[in-house]
């Protein structure tokens, strides 16, 4: 995973999460961070503009809770 992540941020200043490999690295980072699944997870519902894929894909199916702080990175290209 990079160092340093950078995000696109909309005009009401979230951050754009819009594919499952943001979605992934972000709630990555913010379990390296020490946030528990549920802290991270309502963090980026607080903070990000979603797509109804990586909403579906990694919310709703509950696919965030199989991402662990140790994984390099979930399918990323």
């Amino acid at each position: 995973m990079p160092e340093r992540l950078e995000f696109e941020i909309t005009e009401e200043g979230l951050l754009k999460i819009y594919d499952r490999f943001s979605f992934d690295n972000l709630f990555r980072l913010l379990l390296i961070d020490g946030f528990e699944y549920d802290e991270a997870l309502n963090f980026i519902l607080c903070n990000c503009a979603l797509s109804a894929l990586v909403f579906q894909e990694r919310i709703y199916n509950k696919q965030y809770l199989s991402i662990c702080a140790e994984d390099i990175s979930s399918d990323s290209p």
